[in-house]
């Protein structure tokens, strides 16, 4: 078995042992091969929570992401790393004793990092089971224990300045000149809500979480614990649809690839760059939609109103404006063709309101029975559909004020202004199945 580029080498095999036995506790693993070499990602979607996430390289450099809440205790978050710590480092030691080196580690300049004694969290027990010792035995000092080092504030740029030379920390470059001082972040600093020039600039205070009791909040919106496993699992059911295995490889099966496949056949039209990046809505819209959809029809079943999120997955193609209006049924035809059913298509360019410009069609996936919607775009539309996207936010959000959701749209309206209207568009017609 080879890696892509080339065959393996002894680090590359080790990242797919290591993206193996992540896919098998349950992570969405990708390994990706560059000129540099193979890194790994991983990541993980604890229901109720947000993603966890795995960074590795060949060098051996990993990375642990998480979402810490806002409104957890500073304690809990102290416990949660020096766990997390307090396993890396009993994992090295347990790495050093089983494969004894002759001398120093190259690139290794001990630990700098103190311990917090006292943090409340316990010893790893294989840790202490692999020494032949009991629980409440006393852990002997091992030669990078970093509690033999006591590391002053003033003594960290000593030890950077110690660094090797390939050390992803040390201040000098792998030729030995010192690389230039960073930049000063100050200068980059976003203005605070009450300093932007308009309402619509204001980044909603309001930002979504999961809670402590696993209910969901975001601009505005809540969902209780129980309609938020119920948005958990029909997002699960978009992610299945979608096509993607656990290691996140397409094969045949599912939307991307028939989309693929649709595009194709087409003699002018295309999909939008990175496709398979953002085909799958981000948890938190998607529950901000679940959300929207409950306020707006009280008394609906939520486990009924979720099915009806159009846009769990979604694509969009983009047409020249002299092939456009001939594109939008190009399309039609061919998803008709390759066995979806049509829910509803719209007509927004004959919208008088021009807050938006594009034909939106939302079809059905008959094997899991979610919906998916499908966009077309000229190259104009499309930008500026991106360019209006925070303002439509804004406007959606039960956090902004009347004043914000009015700026919002009259800045929508005057991006969309500047679009060129296709010829023929008006020709497009709308339609919504019967009883949808």
């Amino acid at each position: 078995m080879t890696v892509s580029g080339g065959p393996r080498s002894a680090s590359a095999l080790r990242l797919q042992q290591i993206a193996a036995g992540l896919t098998a506790i349950g992570l969405i693993t990708r390994l990706h091969r560059t000129r540099a070499g193979t890194d790994l990602t991983a990541t993980l979607h604890p229901p109720g929570h947000r993603d966890i996430q795995v960074i590795a390289d060949e060098d051996g450099y990993t990375e642990l992401r998480y979402w810490a809440s806002l409104r957890t205790p500073p304690t809990a978050a102290v416990a949660t790393i020096a766990g997390v710590l307090d396993a890396l480092i009993a994992s090295q030691s347990l790495a050093d004793r089983t494969r004894p080196t002759s001398g120093p580690v190259a690139g290794y300049d001990g630990a700098i990092t103190e311990r917090a004694e006292g943090s409340g969290v316990a010893e790893p027990q294989d840790y202490m089971a692999e020494q032949g010792r009991a629980p409440d035995e006393t852990r002997p000092r091992s030669l990078d224990d970093p509690r033999e080092t006591q590391v002053r504030p003033d003594d960290v740029q000593g030890r950077l300045e110690r660094l090797p030379l390939n050390h992803p920390s040390s201040p000098y470059r792998d030729d030995g000149s010192r690389k230039p001082p960073p930049p000063d972040l100050a200068k980059y600093e976003l203005p605070l809500p009450d300093e932007s020039d308009s309402p619509a600039d204001q980044e909603l205070s309001d930002q979504p979480r999961t809670d402590h009791d696993d209910a969901w909040v975001g601009n505005g919106f809540k969902l209780s614990p129980e309609r938020s496993l119920i948005a958990d699992q029909a997002r699960a059911r978009c992610l299945d649809t979608e096509g993607r295995d656990l290691n996140g490889n397409y094969s045949s099966r599912g939307l991307t690839p028939a989309m693929r496949r649709i595009e194709a056949q087409l003699e002018h039209g295309h999909l939008v760059e990175d496709t398979e990046k953002f085909a799958l809505k981000d948890p938190d819209r998607f529950k901000e939609k679940f959300a929207k959809l409950i306020a707006d029809r009280p008394g609906r079943d939520a486990s009924d109103l979720v099915e009806q999120i159009n846009d769990g997955i979604r694509y969009t193609f983009i047409y020249d404006d002299a092939k456009y209006s001939s594109g939008v049924m190009d399309v039609n035809d061919a998803i008709v063709a390759a066995g979806y059913e049509l829910y509803e298509r719209k007509n927004a360019w004959v919208d008088e309101m021009k807050v938006y410009q594009g034909v939106n069609s939302t079809w059905r996936e008959q094997t899991h029975g979610v919906l998916f919607e499908v966009q077309v775009h000229t190259p104009a539309s499309w930008c500026a559909k991106q360019d209006s996207h925070r303002f439509y936010e804004v406007g959606q959000s039960l956090a902004s004020t009347s004043e914000q959701r009015a700026d919002a749209a009259r800045r929508q309206k005057e991006i969309f202004s500047g679009v060129p209207i296709p010829p023929n568009v008006a020709d497009i017609s709308s339609y919504r199945k019967e009883g949808w």
